[in-house]
């Protein structure tokens, strides 16, 4: 059974969110699905309804900007990448707890790309115990093959200045799948070309990367060199210090897979990858 709901940020801004009911639960833990940067919640679906299939109770949501939790006008959308870890994710996990009477020692965070990268400005991050992320690194150019720069550049320093000054926002006819904000798109952006990603970033003033002490499993796979590639995987490691973390970079071919990428993990056929890579992780949990 699916219900929709709606969580109240602390600045007044509404988020969508989906519950996916454990069809017969084994525990009284709950998932939380972080989206990729312009990814809708829908996309998490499959997972969501194969996860509560076996015994959990799963949530989804859009983050402020994207799918049903974007303004019709999205030139006059506030929205900020920044918002979606230290507002978006704090409103939500909090609303979990306190009106689903969930104990926080329950909640197992799973974070695609953005999704994950973005945890460590949540204030409530650190009474999150499991975190596993998806593709999850840091965005800095120089840390991918030298042959994407090219590719990154242009985008960072042409395509996005030029299409925010024609349009005021990115618009998804451009690759991103879903329109971005003016604020999305400049966090995103701004941050990517600094040698530090958002860690440069001196207006970001309350972090808690450092100060995470709970656990953390990231996966990645060799194939993923336009999003995440493995140096950017182990960068945003590094900045989780206290935690106790594991890292796979998998072959798609050790999954029986001639290509997994950024996105086709989420996606409905790979419920062997599924069995074999994330419920090998839950069921440790």
């Amino acid at each position: 059974m699916t219900t929709k709901f709606y969580v109240t940020c602390s600045d007044g801004r509404m988020i969508s969110a989906t519950t996916y009911s454990a069809i017969e639960p084994i525990n009284n833990q709950v998932i939380v699905i972080n989206s990729a940067l312009g990814v809708r919640q829908s996309f998490y679906k499959a997972l969501a309804l194969y996860l509560s299939d076996k015994g959990y109770t799963v949530i989804t949501w859009d983050p402020r900007g994207i799918g049903d939790s974007s303004m019709a006008n999205v030139k006059a959308d506030p929205a900020r990448l920044r918002d979606w870890g230290a507002l978006d994710l704090d409103a939500l996990l909090n609303y979990v707890v306190d009106k689903k009477t969930v104990n926080w020692k329950d909640v197992i965070l799973v974070g695609h790309s953005a999704g994950g990268h973005l945890v460590g400005l949540c204030p409530s991050i650190n009474n999150v115990r499991h975190i596993i992320l998806v593709c999850s690194g840091t965005c800095n150019w120089r840390l991918y093959p030298v042959r994407a720069w090219p590719k990154l550049c242009f985008g960072w320093y042409v395509l996005f200045p030029v299409l925010i000054r024609i349009f005021g926002y990115i618009p998804r006819q451009f690759g991103i799948g879903h329109h971005l904000t003016h604020g999305i798109a400049s966090d995103w952006r701004n941050w990517s070309i600094r040698d530090n990603y958002l860690f440069s970033d001196e207006t970001l003033t309350d972090m808690y990367y450092h100060n995470y002490h709970g656990e953390i499993h990231s996966i990645g796979f060799s194939d993923d060199v336009g999003f995440s590639p493995k140096k950017t995987i182990y960068d945003l490691m590094n900045r989780f210090p206290m935690a106790t973390k594991n890292v796979q970079i998998l072959e798609p071919k050790a999954l029986n897979q001639k290509r997994i990428g950024h996105f086709s993990f989420f996606k409905k056929h790979q419920k062997q990858a599924w069995d074999r890579v994330l419920m090998n992780i839950l069921r440790n949990i």
